[in-house]
């Protein structure tokens, strides 16, 4: 993509947002303007044909709104402002056409890069990369030149098709439950089962990835989420874009070794948009819109979880809902205010045994509210800066009850409150065309509780587990209270026309832990080096830390103590080439030495268990280091027609080591192939996902040899050091829209899984008593998701 493109119409905190309040109207008007919107759909403004180019209508406008219905329009607010508007309105009836006549006035005009029609100026249509490039309106800022190598746009690095720029990209891809973080899934590196909505991204950990959502890092956002965390609390209609860090992320990013998720959420582009969905796996509302002359816009995204309808009892009622709300007002067009919103429930009831005589079930009622306020002010010309307040408050509570007298027979009790408040500030100077500099910092305070009770008795093959207590009595509590600091500095310069370097540093501090004289500092560089028009060259490298999150206390396993922050020092580096407008390839290698990990916990078995920490086959990870090491190969062909497809290729491994041993993880994955297709047709759209990767290590179970064979123990088998036959899986979503009288309906059918391939996840065993004179044992795999079809229609006016 072109660099000119990093700071365009759908990036959150950009200049695009020229509201203006101040203009005749007080705060308060403008708020009951909105109120008055929203509750009276028949007052105050009447809809328009939302791509009309009627003279003295702002250009951006116009480009949105065709954006919006998947027109692969994109342009950068370097170039285009709220000022600029149609002098003359054009007889062209062809969106390429109408938009090339309002630009003509202004010297610009719709370039064709990489499969999109790009706004530039008409003497340059192929400028070289700049941390400046000269701007029609000296007040803009600095255009985000992407340095840093690993980062991918999902909606224009990876799957790259025209559609793609608006949020409607997202909906287009097969995705379980309808959730935007699965998109995540399809980015090479990726190591995922599908039975998550969290990701391994290049050997880390699930907990190792960061989600920030509109500039603000979330707590938890998950639905079912003592459950593998089944969902994410964000709505995919909500979502204008997903922006990924797979490694080597900058310095403003702190508090994270793994990857990094950055959501941004739609701007509204007509004065009134509204949206109801429902499918098997949600019923949900979308309202969005603007008044007071754009001044004041809204966003509201209502959705309750059906699987507690579609489930039979026996299995459990998943019931889970969530609201995100955002009003933003701009007082001046230098000053913006933003209201954000999150709020997520759940009352879960799994049953994974509904026999009386073997029942297992666990139910968890939890509230997740998390508000922010974003203020974005350009002091000058020069400087900029950005200032989030927030606060987050989750209550959970989980009970548990195993009754199977032959096995086992547990209760536990695990209650946690957690309160966060926040304040994170960023500066942006550009000291001249060539220089940005970049400082800031973030200050959390956290107040918690925890209350963890559980009892276990084991009884037959499970009191026959070598070294696992007959019983388990766990009693603990612990408070938190204590604070996280950061921060940071980042100096980018453009050495010459072909290269950009970015300098940055950043330092944390952690009180809530008990090391308290525990504290980081992450130097990291990245350089960007152009070879041609068509060729970059990426390097990054840096050392990153990770706190124990507040939430991840390991006190289901009898751990009651925060742990120093974790570490992983990595090298990244890529060359990307666009062979064609509508061909590109991209090749990244990487290595990541990680060391002060804590013990972590597994259960070697049954990954999938309701109640894992009472399982007997919870094992500890001593693993102080770890490393993981890959190369990356994908390639993307997106056309400005009907058909786009991408496909990718990893081959990687993750290891701990373990007493000067290195043993794979158990997400370490050899090799592991991507691909995908999206086919539009008129009304009709066709997307098709493949997922190929090499089965994840397996540990199975052996009788112990020096055990009684009449009284047998059992033992793990050498652990990982067997694997699962290789995991594929192939995903289907068909939509059709249809025109309606008032607005448009979609009907869409979709299936996870679709060929209902068996891949192995677990393994299952049983002491035979009754085969033979002495016990035997026997095992058997188990499975992950089967076929998965759902169904589903959405309204939109």
């Amino acid at each position: 993509m072109s660099h000119a493109l990093r700071e365009t119409a759908v990036s959150k905190g950009s200049p695009r947002y020229q509201l203006r309040c101040h203009d005749g109207a007080t705060l308060a008007i403008c708020v009951a303007l909105l109120v008055f919107q929203i509750f009276l759909p028949g007052a105050g403004y009447a809809q328009v044909n939302a791509t009309a180019a009627t003279e003295g209508r702002r250009i951006s406008e116009i480009i949105d709104a065709w954006r919006q219905r998947g027109v692969p329009f994109a342009y950068s607010t370097e170039l285009i402002d709220d000022s600029m508007v149609v002098l003359a309105e054009p007889d062209a009836v062809d969106p390429e056409a109408i938009v090339n006549a309002v630009l003509a006035p202004y010297g610009l005009t719709l370039h064709a890069v990489e499969g999109l029609l790009v706004v530039g100026r008409m003497q340059s249509p192929a400028a070289r990369p700049s941390i400046n490039p000269e701007s029609r309106n000296p007040r803009r800022a600095i255009p985000e030149v992407m340095v840093s190598a690993s980062r991918y746009e999902i909606l224009r690095e990876l799957l790259e098709a025209p559609t793609f720029i608006s949020q409607r990209t997202i909906q287009q891809l097969p995705l379980l439950g309808e959730d935007p973080l699965r998109a995540v899934q399809r980015l090479p590196g990726n190591a995922s089962s599908g039975a998550s909505a969290k990701s391994h991204l290049r050997g880390s950990a699930e907990r190792d990835t960061g989600l920030i959502l509109n500039g603000q890092r979330l707590l938890d956002p998950f639905h079912v989420r003592d459950y593998h965390n089944l969902f994410s609390a964000i709505d995919a209609r909500a979502v204008s874009g997903v922006e990924v860090y797979t490694g080597g992320f900058p310095a403003r990013y702190g508090d994270g070794m793994g990857g990094l998720v950055l959501i941004d959420t739609v701007t509204p582009e007509s004065e009134r948009h509204t949206e109801i969905g429902l499918s098997v796996y949600n019923t949900s509302l979308l309202t969005a819109g603007r008044i007071a002359n754009g001044d004041i816009d809204w966003l509201v995204s209502a959705r309750r979880g059906n699987l507690d309808l579609v489930l039979k009892p026996e299995l459990g009622e998943p019931s889970y809902n969530d609201v995100f709300a955002e009003i933003g007002i701009n007082f001046s067009p230098q000053t913006r205010l933003s209201i954000n919103g999150l709020v997520a429930s759940d009352n879960v009831i799994a049953i994974t045994e509904s026999d009386p005589e073997e029942r297992e079930a666990s139910t968890n009622d939890t509230r997740n509210a998390q508000f922010w306020v974003n203020w974005t002010q350009d002091w000058n010309a020069a400087i900029t800066s950005y200032t989030t307040l927030s606060m987050a408050s989750l209550t959970s509570q989980r009970n548990g009850s195993i009754s199977d007298p032959e096995e086992i027979i547990a209760v536990l009790d695990d209650r946690r409150d957690i309160d966060v408040w926040g304040l994170q500030q960023d500066w942006h100077i550009d000291l001249n065309d060539l220089h940005r500099l970049s400082w800031g910092g973030e200050y959390r305070h956290y107040d918690a509780n925890f209350r963890y009770r559980a009892v276990a008795d084991y009884f037959g093959p499970f009191a026959r587990f070598r070294g696992v207590p007959a019983s388990i009595n766990r009693n603990l509590d612990r408070p938190v209270d204590g604070d996280a600091i950061g921060i940071y500095l980042s100096d980018r310069w453009q050495l010459s026309d072909d290269a950009i370097v970015e300098f940055g540093l950043r330092w944390d501090k952690q009180t809530y832990t008990d090391t308290r004289a525990d504290a980081q500092l992450s130097p990291r560089i990245s350089v960007l080096y152009s070879l041609d028009k068509r060729t970059d060259l990426r390097l990054s490298l840096g050392r990153y830390y990770q706190s124990q999150g507040i939430n991840d206390l390991q006190i289901i396993d009898g751990i009651a103590r925060y742990f120093p922050a974790e570490r992983a020092d990595q090298i990244i580096a890529g060359v990307q080439h666009r062979s064609t407008d509508f061909l590109s390839w991209r090749i990244e290698a990487y290595y990541k030495d990680m060391t002060r990990l804590r013990t972590r916990f597994e259960n070697q078995l049954d990954p999938l268990a309701v109640m894992p920490e009472l399982k007997p086959d919870r094992v500890a990870i001593l693993a102080p280091e770890a490393r993981a090491r890959g190369i990356e190969f994908s390639l993307a062909y997106e056309s400005d027609k009907n058909m786009s497809w991408w496909l990718s290729y990893t081959l990687a491994d993750v290891e701990d080591r373990i007493n000067s041993s290195y043993v794979p993880r158990s997400w370490d994955q050899r090799h592991a192939a991507q691909f995908g297709m999206l086919w539009q047709n008129g009304r009709w759209d066709l997307s098709v996902v493949s997922n190929v990767h090499s089965g994840w290590p397996k540990t199975t179970l052996l009788i112990a040899p020096d055990s009684d064979p009449d009284d047998p123990e059992l033992i793990f088998s050498e652990r990982n050091r067997q694997n699962f036959r290789a995991f594929a899986t192939l995903d289907l979503r068909l939509a059709y829209r249809s025109p309606l009288r008032i607005g448009e309906l979609t009907a869409f059918f979709e299936l996870s899984n679709a060929t209902n391939r068996r891949n192995s996840c677990c393994v299952d065993f049983n002491l035979e008593d009754d085969i033979g004179p002495r016990p035997v044992l026997t095992q058997r795999d188990e499975y992950w998701f089967p076929l998965l079809p759902a169904i589903g229609v959405l309204w939109e006016f």
